[in-house]
């Protein structure tokens, strides 16, 4: 079983439904598509300043363990 954030998982910190974000997109002059990868966001969560931390602290211990 994964403990990994998926994307509709509820947020830990409100509760409301998780969305993808893409972070790195990687190109290269090969005939393999571009690949995007993506981490689960919150945007509640995001955009208030008062629990912008306490994301980036969950997000870096879930991925960091």
């Amino acid at each position: 079983m994964t403990n990994e954030l998926i994307y509709a998982d509820p947020c830990p910190l409100c509760g409301r439904p998780l969305t993808l974000r893409p972070t790195v997109e990687v190109r290269s002059n090969t005939p393999y598509p571009t690949r995007i990868d993506r981490l689960p966001h919150c945007t509640s969560c995001a955009s208030d300043m008062t629990r912008a931390q306490q994301w980036a602290d969950m997000m870096r211990d879930l991925y960091e363990s």
